[in-house]
């Protein structure tokens, strides 16, 4: 019991925010056009400081990446949470635009 609240309070307290990067807002304007093009509206990166850890914080600031692309819901990792099923469909295609744009720019 001990190893997991230690486990939860240093990963809750001492992740490391996604800080934006120039990088990552070249991918994230690749995501908002892939987004207007499907009609699902625009895409937006969310505050930093307000936003859940997600373990690519701890390389953002070596590689270009980006986060949050899965489906929405409520209660995020605890008993009871919940997800929006039906998104899935428009956020894999979504991903897989994606992909697909990203093998085809040349650098």
């Amino acid at each position: 019991y001990q190893r997991r609240v230690f486990f939860f309070f240093f990963f809750f307290f001492f992740s490391p925010a996604m800080e934006p990067t120039t990088g990552n807002n070249r991918l994230l304007e690749q995501v908002d056009r892939i987004s207007k093009d499907m009609g699902i509206g625009a895409t937006q990166a969310g505050d930093p400081g307000s936003r859940g850890a997600g373990d690519i914080s701890y390389i953002a600031r070596y590689v270009d990446c980006i986060d949050g692309l899965g489906a929405s819901g409520k209660g995020a990792h605890a008993p009871g949470e919940t997800i929006h099923l039906k998104e899935f469909p428009t956020l894999i295609k979504r991903a897989a635009i994606l992909i697909y744009r990203l093998t085809q720019s040349e650098k």
